[in-house]
C-alpha cells in the first residue's frame, strides 16, 4: 500500500516536472517555426527534451498535447528567456507622462472577498443561462421566424445576446485616465486607445499612459471590461465569428457612438484608434459597420453616405495582436496591423495562415478579411501583452516600419534603420 502511493506520488511529481518543462518552453523546434517563428537550434533542443520526457510518459499524444501547450503558453505569455527576466529582473517603471495641473483621483471603496467572490459566481451562473437561451433564440429567430417578425435592428434583435454580455463599458476622457490635466502639445489630433480581455480598468488607463510616454499624445480610453478569462474568450469567438450580429456587445455600441460623434468635430483633423486584442475585434466591427453605411444605398441617401466617407477619411487605425475576422482601410486615411509570429492569439487574426483564410468564414460568409493595410511581423518576437510584448520591444527597434515608430515615436533615433519586419501580408 504505501510503495503504491509512493509510486504513484513520484509519477505524480515527475510528470509535474516534465509537464512544467513543456509548458515553460516550445516542444520542437519545428512546431517552434510552425506558430511562432524562429528560435535557435540550442535553445529548441534543450527545450525539447522536456516534451519528450512528458510524451514518453503519457504517449504520442500526450507529446502532440504538451507541444501545444508550450506553443500557447509562450505566444501568451513570452518568450521562456523573457519569463526568467520577468521574474528575477527589476520590476518595469510606471509611465510618465507630463501633466499640466494635477487632480486628486477620488478613492472608490473595494468590494469585500466574499462579495466579490458571490458576485462572479451568481454572474457566471446567469451568464450560462442567458447563453443557453440566447442559442435557441438565434436558431428560432434565423430559422422559423419570417423576416418582417424578427427584431427591427441588429442591435435589437436578440435580447438574450445583449443580456449575456451587459457590460460595465466606459468611455474615459483625458481627466479620468490621467488624474488630473494632462499636457496636449496636439490638440488637433484626438487618439483612443481599447483594451483587450483581462484588462481591469488600471491595467486599460496604465497602457493610455504608455501610448501618451511614447508617442506625446494623451489617450482617452473604451475600456473594454472583463468578465473572467473564459467569458471573454466566448465573446471574442462570438464577436470574431459574427454571431453578434444578432445582438451587440456594449463595448462595440460605445465604440461606434464615440466615434461617430468624434469623427464629426471639425476641431480634429486626425482621429489615432489603438486597439489590442479583442479590442481589435470590436474595432474591426465597428469599422465595418462604418463600410457597410458607406456602401448601404438603401438605407442612406449619397450625402449622408459622402459625410460618412469624409468623417472615415480622418481616421488612423493601428492593430496590436489582431485577432479579428474583418478588418479593412478601405475607407481609413491608415491602417497598420503589427504582430509578433510568436503570439498565439494574432495566429487566430492577422497572422493566420492565407491559404486558409477563405475557409474560415464568418455567419456573413466571409473568410479572414485584412485589406487595404500595412502589415508589421515581428518574426522573432513572442508574447502577447501590449506594453512588455509590443510597445517595449518597440522601443528597442522592432516594427521599425510603423509609422508610429517612424513619425510618432518620441524617442526614435534619427538614423532610421530599415525595417526587421516581413514582407507585407495585404495588399
Amino acid at each position: 500500500m504505501l510503495l503504491t502511493l509512493r509510486t504513484r506520488l513520484t509519477s505524480l511529481v515527475t510528470t509535474a516536472i516534465g509537464l512544467g518543462i513543456v509548458v515553460a518552453g516550445i516542444a520542437t523546434q519545428p512546431v517552434m517555426s510552425l506558430f511562432c517563428g524562429s528560435i535557435s537550434t540550442t535553445s529548441a533542443w534543450i527545450l525539447s527534451l522536456g516534451a519528450f520526457y512528458y510524451g514518453h510518459g503519457v504517449g504520442l499524444g500526450g507529446y502532440l498535447i504538451g507541444g501545444a501547450l508550450a506553443c500557447a503558453l509562450c505566444g501568451v505569455a513570452g518568450s521562456p528567456l523573457y519569463l526568467v527576466k520577468s521574474l528575477l529582473g527589476p520590476k518595469q517603471p510606471e509611465p510618465q507622462v507630463k501633466m499640466a495641473k494635477v487632480k486628486e483621483a477620488p478613492v472608490k471603496p473595494k468590494k469585500g472577498l466574499v462579495a466579490t467572490t458571490l458576485r462572479a459566481i451568481t454572474r457566471t451562473f446567469f451568464r450560462l443561462i442567458f447563453l443557453v437561451l440566447g442559442i435557441l433564440d438565434t436558431i428560432i429567430q434565423t430559422s422559423f421566424l419570417d423576416k418582417k417578425k424578427r427584431g427591427a435592428t441588429k442591435e435589437d434583435r436578440n435580447w438574450f445576446w445583449n443580456k449575456l454580455y451587459e457590460k460595465d463599458e466606459d468611455y474615459y476622457e483625458y481627466e479620468e485616465v490621467y488624474g488630473g490635466e494632462v499636457q496636449n502639445d496636439h490638440q488637433d489630433e484626438l487618439w483612443i486607445f481599447c483594451n483587450g480581455i483581462m484588462n481591469d480598468v488600471d491595467d486599460a488607463k496604465r497602457a493610455c499612459k504608455k501610448v501618451t510616454e511614447m508617442f506625446g499624445r494623451p489617450c482617452k480610453l473604451l475600456h473594454n471590461p472583463t468578465d473572467g478569462i473564459l467569458l471573454d474568450l466566448l465573446e471574442c469567438l462570438m464577436g470574431k465569428t459574427g454571431l453578434f450580429r444578432l445582438g451587440c456587445t456594449g463595448p462595440r455600441k460605445l465604440l461606434r457612438n464615440k466615434l461617430g460623434m468624434e469623427m464629426k468635430k471639425d476641431c480634429y483633423k486626425k482621429i489615432v484608434l489603438v486597439a489590442h486584442s479583442q479590442g481589435t475585434i470590436i474595432s474591426g466591427n465597428v469599422i465595418a459597420d462604418f463600410n457597410d453605411g458607406i456602401e448601404d444605398k438603401e438605407k442612406y441617401t449619397v450625402e449622408e453616405r459622402e459625410v460618412i466617407k469624409k468623417n472615415m477619411s480622418k481616421l488612423e487605425v493601428y492593430i496590436f495582436a489582431g485577432a479579428a475576422h474583418y478588418m479593412s482601410g478601405k475607407y481609413v486615411s491608415h491602417l497598420e496591423c503589427l504582430s509578433n509570429r510568436g503570439d498565439v492569439v494574432a495566429v487566430f487574426g492577422h497572422i493566420f495562415p492565407n491559404i486558409l483564410k477563405s475557409i474560415w468564414r464568418n455567419t456573413r460568409g466571409n473568410g479572414i478579411i485584412y485589406d487595404h493595410c500595412k502589415d508589421h511581423v515581428e518574426t522573432s518576437n513572442w508574447g502577447h501583452s501590449f506594453i512588455p510584448h509590443y510597445l517595449a520591444p518597440m522601443e528597442k527597434g522592432c516594427f521599425s516600419g510603423s509609422k508610429l515608430a517612424t513619425d510618432y515615436w518620441l524617442k526614435n533615433p534619427q538614423k532610421k534603420n530599415e525595417s526587421e519586419t516581413s514582407p507585407l501580408i495585404s495588399k
